[in-house]
């Protein structure tokens, strides 16, 4: 056989370079054990039954020191950095003492170190005073008494002013105390979501003499503390250090503190000590990175850029999606828009900060498609339940979970007003168009009840054989109501007509079939043609939303929740209630005081039904241009869906026909949109633009 490739002889330089590059692939592919946020020890607290609260460092020897909240106890711990160890060594008891039944009082929840005086100061969070301590355990001086209105949580000595730092999370804000007269000195507010998690406060100054404030931080979706953020003390300002969790195994820390070089973070749970890789990297990745799908048919990207140029430059920006790269963008870019995105995919985008050779990048995931993230908001009440939506008048009713005050929102879920119906611990509401009415439940209660949607006036009520009804939807195909029953063990909806004069009659119980293995959660919304959209549970979470028919029987369409980040899988009532708002799903976050936007199905571009070949007008032309496409190759159109003029949800010879009827023989109209371009209503249907 002929050898048509030249033999090649690798000269020692070659294979040398050849070595060189392959260690370094190996190293980049290998786990990075020492990356920041890894774990890198965690040990038990001391005691039978710890609760503890925050951590300390005592420099001058690098022992580890912990308060539990209610014991009267402090465990220390001895330190070694390489390899990274803690050991208990002694456990004593605190000046402030042990929580007392009945109230269980005092409950201390800081501790921080001094190493100007080598002692520590304790806060005593139910008198809100300071106690000063020797590494002996006794008491220095006398308690040192500061008045807030909020609350106090964690403690943190700043060692360039000599003062101390604690965390109000009422206020969302750091607050500066002097140690010696208890005196407030300033405030700092600590930037982040309305609703966030929390409660963890350090130190930490720069090789520059800086002084910056470090807390935990968590959002709805992290549905717990994920990653430590920074505040420059002198500015106030959210700094690009910090440090991400590596994993949910994080969410429950409460205290932390920094090691003597600041290379490691302690924290405390309740039950544990850890430490936590805290080194920064060269450069600082993008922060605060978001992605939000449109419903249109994009993705949408926004952050803050953490370069080291001014004002966050980098040298150039580059996009990532599903590991390939997109596009690149100015180093200054702070948005990006993704029209190209496949539908009905999750999709997982970078934002890399290029600096030389150097590059840092952050991350999201995001569903383009059916149950992809559109929108999320901060309740404007306290802990929403269940949700009811008058098309009409665009207004979306909301329940929250211990009064009887109904807050009202548009679809884009910006408030507009509320009611107060004086009744306590509303549960369910739904909304019925014919009569103009909303009809709600309460906790503990056997009534519903019909409320005025204008004033909030109690009219009627009628039993509904059940104490439990969390959820409440109208049927608008069959004009009754929809109760989610929580009373037993399974979950059932009952439903009872609406007819005027005959409310509340029962016409029976729906439960999905026993061969379906389904169970309904939290949730509950009807559709035009009476099936509907519930919770299904999993494992005890309300992890996905099923399409069921008006019977109960499981159909093909199912919404996941992952969108929702942690929350479904870690916390209870995550998900009770939600509602269909155009081609949305909005969901009550009743643990989280969230309102969540999910898509149902991407309704693309507007169009005018019947205007097949896109000219802006439907007449004899539409009909010709369907016919053709359909049946001899002809062009394809822009939009599907406005080929089918019947809204049947097929693509045939019916839909030209109709056309034709409605022009020449004066037949009804196409369905919306029509005659005006708008989103498609019967979104469900597998044709789309």
């Amino acid at each position: 056989m002929r050898i048509l490739c030249p033999k090649f002889h690798p000269s020692s330089l070659f294979l040398r370079k050849v070595a060189h590059g392959c260690l370094w692939m190996l190293l980049l592919c290998a786990p990075l054990q020492g990356q920041n946020g890894t774990l890198q020890v965690e040990v038990n607290l001391c005691g039978a039954n710890p609760n503890g609260s925050d951590v300390a460092v005592n420099t001058s020897d690098n022992s580890v020191w912990t308060i539990d909240g209610t014991s009267g106890k402090i465990c220390v711990f001895s330190s070694i950095s390489n390899p990274p160890n803690l050991a208990l060594a002694n456990m004593i008891d605190h000046p402030v003492g042990a929580a007392m039944a009945p109230l269980f009082q005092p409950q201390c929840s800081g501790l921080a170190y001094s190493e100007s005086s080598n002692t520590f100061w304790i806060l005593n969070s139910t008198s809100l005073e300071l106690i000063e301590m020797s590494p002996a355990g006794a008491a220095i001086g006398t308690p040192v008494p500061f008045t807030i209105s909020g609350s106090a949580s964690g403690l943190a000595h700043d060692s360039l002013s000599g003062t101390l730092w604690t965390r109000d999370t009422v206020n969302s804000q750091a607050i500066e105390i002097d140690p010696t007269s208890g005196a407030i000195l300033s405030t700092i507010a600590i930037p982040g979501a309305d609703f966030r998690y929390g409660t963890g406060l350090a130190f930490r100054s720069s090789a520059t003499g800086l002084g910056y404030l470090d807390f935990t931080y968590g959002d709805a979706f992290d549905a717990g503390v994920q990653e430590v953020r920074s505040l420059a003390i002198g500015t106030g300002e959210l700094q690009c250090s910090g440090i991400d969790f590596d994993g949910t195994n994080f969410n429950s820390l409460l205290g932390i503190c920094y090691n003597a070089s600041q290379s490691s973070l302690l924290a405390v749970s309740s039950t544990s000590l850890v430490q936590v890789n805290a080194t920064q990297p060269a450069i600082y990745p993008p922060a605060d990175l978001v992605c939000l799908a449109d419903g249109e048919g994009s993705v949408n990207l926004d952050w803050r850029n953490c370069g080291p140029g001014g004002g966050g430059l980098y040298s150039l920006l580059r996009i990532t999606r599903n590991g390939a790269i997109v596009d690149t963008l100015p180093g200054s870019a702070t948005t990006w828009s993704d029209s190209a995105a496949p539908l009905d995919e999750t999709h997982l985008y970078q934002v890399q900060g290029i600096v030389g050779n150097i590059i840092e990048s952050s991350s999201c995931s995001v569903i383009q498609g059916t149950g992809g993230l559109v929108h999320s908001i901060t309740f404007v009440g306290d802990r929403p339940r269940d949700l009811a939506y008058d098309e009409e008048m665009d207004d979306l009713y909301v329940t929250e979970s211990f009064s009887g005050v109904i807050h009202v929102l548009g679809s884009d879920l910006t408030m507009k007003r509320s009611i107060d119906t004086g009744l306590p611990n509303l549960r369910g509401v739904g909304y019925n168009p014919i009569l103009d009415v909303l009809l709600v439940s309460r906790a503990g209660s056997g009534l519903v009840t019909f409320i005025d949607p204008l004033t909030g006036s109690p009219l009627s009520s009628f039993p509904s054989n059940s104490s439990s009804i969390s959820v409440i939807n109208y049927d608008s195909a069959s004009d009754d109501w929809l109760l989610l029953d929580t009373e037993s063990s399974q979950v059932q909806i009952r439903r009872m007509e609406a007819l005027e004069g005959s409310e509340g009659n029962p016409l029976g119980i729906i439960v999905p079939p026993s061969t379906s293995g389904l169970l309904f959660g939290g949730g509950l919304s009807t559709f035009e043609d009476g099936s509907f959209l519930c919770g299904v549970e999993n494992l005890g979470a309300i992890t996905s939303a099923s399409q069921f028919s008006q019977f109960g029987f499981p159909l093909n369409f199912n919404l996941p929740l992952t969108a929702l980040g942690n929350s479904p899988q870690m916390l209870d009532n995550a998900v009770t209630g939600f509602e269909i708002v155009g081609n949305t799903l909005v969901l009550a976050g009743q643990a989280t005081n969230t309102l969540f936007q999910l898509l149902i199905v991407s309704d693309g571009p507007d169009f005018i039904r019947g205007d097949s070949d896109s000219s802006g007008t439907v007449n004899l032309a539409d009909a010709i241009f369907t016919a053709t496409w359909i049946y001899a190759g002809g062009t394809a159109p822009d939009c599907q869906d406005s080929c089918d003029a019947n809204d049947d949800g097929q693509l045939d010879i019916s839909d030209p026909i109709y056309t034709l009827l409605h022009l020449f023989t004066g037949s009804a109209a196409p369905p919306a949109p029509y005659p005006s371009s708008g989103p498609d209503p019967t979104f469900l249907d597998q044709i789309d633009c």
